[in-house]
């Protein structure tokens, strides 16, 4: 097997983690805007959002020398400053992480996590949070990652307008 290498990513890598992060998506749900528009808009947004130097965003990708294996992306957020303790300010958001299938199973995606979260520690975050999917449970608690008890979430996709039948009803 080739050298596998972590690094940030570059405007470079944007098309690449672009179709991995359709390939990520599309593999669980349907896709509602095609392949060639998805890339275009979400190549654009990255390269915006990972060039060097950019901040909060940041994302590293497994490189092997010839392509992206996987990547993880992290998003730095602020809090309010809170003057009653000395918690930090600043929380976590660790995102889109996803390697190829074909080389899962080898401790990459453990590598590539650990530079997150190490990244994460030197800011002095507060939180990381991250929504797992159901096969990711298992890895992110032997992180310590555990579901919150003190959260709240609304999702404004999930509210649906009622039909004027429900309404009256």
């Amino acid at each position: 097997m080739a050298l596998v290498r972590i690094r940030l990513s570059t405007s470079d890598d944007c098309s690449a983690l672009a179709e991995l992060r359709y390939r990520f998506r599309a593999q669980t749900e349907s896709a509602t805007e095609t392949k060639s528009v998805f890339l275009r808009r979400c190549t654009s947004w990255m390269k915006k959002r990972f060039r060097p130097g950019s901040c909060p965003w940041r994302c590293w990708v497994l490189d092997d020398g010839k392509r992206v294996l996987g990547h993880v992306c992290v998003q730095l957020f602020e809090k309010i400053p809170n003057p009653v303790n000395d918690e930090p300010e600043v929380h976590a958001y660790v995102t889109n992480f996803y390697v190829i299938p074909e080389m899962r199973n080898q401790g990459l995606g453990k590598r590539l996590l650990n530079k997150a979260l190490s990244w994460c520690r030197a800011r002095g975050t507060d939180a990381v949070i991250l929504w797992p999917s159901p096969a990711s449970k298992s890895l992110y608690r032997q992180y310590g990652f555990v579901a919150p008890s003190d959260i709240f979430e609304l999702r404004y996709g999930a509210l649906q307008p009622r039909s004027r039948r429900q309404a009256k009803g």
